[in-house]
């Protein structure tokens, strides 16, 4: 799990202070289709805190990307490097991507999270720059409040340090892909992480 935040720079969308949760990947009722913009290199820094990642995405032939993580030492954080799988989908001109962690310095990933969890993410890639978004926690809990998204949100205790929610999108496939093919469907992430060529 250590490489997925770091691979996708997803640490907001997979903390505990910011979980958005989808039981069904996004484009499922549309399927999926490479976008060959993302194939190559990228050179990215998830924060100020961790060293550059460099991170190689490569094109399969069954509707998926692969993407080959690789974290150098840094101080006494040891060298890591992990393999995450990719669908992406366009849905009303917006870009999307689900990934999941398939190894982690060729092990298996952390148990503690589902392994067969897609996380998903909204994506623009612009010449040799490609930005990642997350869902954001606050619009997604508003919008399920409103009901504009069927979900569900959990208050978990943390004991004396406290509480987080956990939010969960149920929508069905058909019902969340139409959603986020509206114009303001890219109102409901926020930026996570820029990478460049």
């Amino acid at each position: 799990m250590r490489m997925l935040r770091f691979v996708l720079g997803a640490v907001a969308a997979l903390s505990l202070s910011a979980c958005v949760q989808v039981t069904t990947p996004i484009g499922t009722s549309v399927g999926y289709v490479n976008d060959p913009a993302l194939e190559g290199m990228w050179i990215g820094k998830p924060d100020e805190k961790k060293s550059v990642g460099y991170y190689h995405v490569i094109l399969n032939d069954n509707h998926t990307l692969t993407v080959i993580g690789i974290s150098p030492r840094t101080g006494d954080d040891k060298a890591s490097w992990g393999v995450v799988e990719l669908t992406t989908v366009v849905l009303g001109g917006h870009h999307y991507l689900n990934a999941r962690e398939i190894s982690e310095s060729g092990g298996d990933p952390d148990k503690t999270y589902d392994r067969a969890a897609f996380y998903p993410l909204y994506y623009t890639v612009k010449g040799d720059t490609l930005t990642l978004f997350t869902f954001d926690e606050a619009k997604v809990k508003a919008a399920i409040q409103a009901g504009r998204i069927e979900g569900t949100i959990t208050s978990n205790k943390l004991g004396s340090a406290g509480s987080y929610d956990t939010v969960t999108i149920t929508d069905d496939g058909a019902h969340l892909d139409a959603l986020l093919k509206t114009p303001d469907a890219p109102a409901l992430f926020e930026p996570l992480m820029e990478m460049h060529r």
